[in-house]
């Protein structure tokens, strides 16, 4: 494999997206990206050396870690030469998925390209807790490798067991400080290559939840209520009122916002997996995260403190004229937001089994965010 300086993939007039000269950590590669137990001390040499670490590796090993469905990850650990540089001891690696599913959608949204350039040209700018790149490496064929600081012992946080009110509190300021970072600013130039098009949430069009929606509750029929049916049901039909471009402005958001993409320790909480990055409307994070990680009983008392929570950092950070009845709307709107993820990544993405489960709860207390807030009432208009 051939590793290339590759300066021309950045956007016209050499900005890099975010402002700033920060030297890149993405390199261009020919042929492969390699796959986790490929990786061997020559190969992560000549990528850490790129980002001034010059110590000389004598050995490698490579662990599987995550669960991951549109990729796979691995934590090496790095045995140093005598001498007077080193650098970090353990990093965790994240590369393309081999199913052929994932890979497809996964090329048709740009999901491997977005994280890795978010690393390269977004990060040291968004204000948010993200893991450090020490390099990363995109392949002809579109395969990757990302280099990422390994934050052991911190833990992933668990989607069906949902988020501690104080950490929950520190994601919504996470994810008030992106959106602060970038707020009004979807329609410079720079950041045209995270467009994913005119629609309210970003990726998925009108065509997406009508063709996905169908063989999801086809597939998991004997696991849905009645009002899982009614609820996707309208939403299909409704569809393209809820999917129009709202009347506010864009900044960069996550769009997959859940516990299971944060790692969580007492001194920090750190987001990860940047491949669904886009424009969007900033609640549809918020919503997303609050729907997703709470059943109906908590999530009440969650709303009433983490929405003003959101609201106070977005002020701090500098956003002002944000008022929290704009807040609540927008919100209320985007309660469908993890339907739409839910659906469409079961039937999009690898299946396993905890990937069901995963799925069928998150749909579950979506569809319950929808009717505890009246949202039907806003797309039959």
């Amino acid at each position: 494999m051939t590793i290339r300086r590759d300066a021309g993939r950045r956007d016209a007039g050499g900005d890099n997206g975010a402002g700033g000269n920060a030297p890149s950590c993405l390199v261009r590669v020919g042929g492969k990206a390699p796959r986790p137990h490929e990786v061997d001390a020559d190969w992560l040499e000549a990528m850490l050396a790129r980002n001034s670490r010059a110590a000389k590796i004598a050995g490698v090993s490579a662990q599987g870690i995550g669960t991951g469905q549109i990729g796979e990850a691995a934590r090496f650990t790095i045995d140093y030469a005598p001498g007077p540089d080193s650098g970090p001891r353990t990093i965790v690696g994240k590369f393309s998925s081999q199913d052929e599913t994932s890979l497809a959608v996964a090329a048709a949204w740009s999901l491997y390209e977005r994280e890795l350039r978010f690393y390269d040209t977004i990060a040291p700018h968004a204000r948010i807790d993200v893991p450090v790149c020490h390099g990363a490496a995109m392949a002809a064929d579109g395969s990757f490798a990302l280099l990422l600081e390994d934050l052991a012992p911190a833990l992933p946080g668990d989607q069906f067991r949902g988020l501690d009110l104080p950490d929950a509190e520190r994601a919504v300021r996470n994810a008030a400080r992106l959106h602060a970072a970038f707020w009004e600013q979807g329609e410079q130039p720079q950041f045209a290559w995270l467009d994913s098009g005119p629609l309210a949430q970003p990726f998925y069009a009108p065509e997406v939840f009508r063709d996905t929606w169908p063989r999801f509750r086809d597939r998991y029929a004997a696991l849905l209520a009645d009002r899982h049916i009614a609820v996707c049901d309208e939403l299909a039909e409704h569809y393209d009122t809820y999917s129009r471009p709202r009347a506010r402005p864009r900044c960069i958001t996550h769009n997959d916002f859940r516990p299971d993409n944060m790692l969580i320790s007492p001194e920090r909480l750190t987001t990860v997996d940047w491949q669904s990055v886009a424009l969007g409307t900033a609640e549809v994070d918020i919503a997303y995260l609050i729907g997703g990680a709470y059943d109906p009983v908590d999530r009440c008392d969650a709303e009433a403190h983490l929405l003003p929570c959101y609201l106070d950092e977005m002020h701090r950070q500098g956003v002002s004229g944000y008022t929290f009845a704009e807040l609540e709307q927008e919100y209320r709107h985007f309660t469908f937001a993890g339907i739409n993820v839910a659906v469409g990544a079961a039937m999009l993405v690898q299946r396993t089994e905890r990937g069901d489960r995963l799925f069928l709860t998150m749909l579950d207390r979506h569809v319950s965010h929808v009717l505890d807030h009246h949202a039907l009432d806003l797309i039959r208009t």
